[in-house]
């Protein structure tokens, strides 16, 4: 989950909350419960100048979709509205509509996360998952290797 903690403008706060790492250590223990109690304290406490709070808003999002909570991608999609340096928030937007199964909003994340760090090593792994999961057979219900999918995808001109 990782990321740089730089400031991109003079006078922002340039040093993430207390809660924020908190939150940040319980989800990477898969304590997501433990995670959403510390993310929405960053995230309704922070500043409006606060740098990172868009990340707060996305990390707050993320952890309520892992928790199940459907509409914790709006937050997500918020954080990302008008984001243009922050690549996790887009990592987490990605992360967030793929869980949702939104394949198409995941990549389109991706895709934006990828112009601001192409060697994000998430969003590379999160790509290759989305990119394999696309690869369907030509006839529906049959797997892409299936030999009669294979012989009909080259027909019809399909890579498989």
């Amino acid at each position: 989950m990782g990321g740089r903690y730089e400031a991109r403008e003079p006078g922002k706060r340039f040093q993430s909350r207390d809660d924020f790492v908190n939150g940040l250590r319980c989800f990477n223990s898969q304590d997501f419960e433990g995670a959403l109690m510390f993310f929405r304290t960053a995230d309704d406490s922070a500043e409006l100048d606060d740098t990172y709070q868009s990340r707060y808003t996305s990390f707050h999002g993320l952890s309520r979709v892992f928790m199940g909570d459907r509409n914790g991608v709006k937050l997500c999609r918020k954080a990302a509205v008008g984001e243009t340096g922050d690549v996790e928030v887009y990592y987490n937007l990605a992360m967030a509509e793929q869980r949702l199964n939104f394949p198409e909003s995941a990549l389109m994340a991706l895709r934006r996360g990828l112009k601001i760090d192409p060697e994000h090593v998430g969003l590379q792994r999160l790509k290759q998952e989305l990119s394999r999961s696309a690869r369907r057979g030509a006839i529906p219900g049959f797997k892409s290797d299936n030999v009669v999918s294979r012989l009909l995808g080259k027909f019809l001109g399909r890579t498989g």
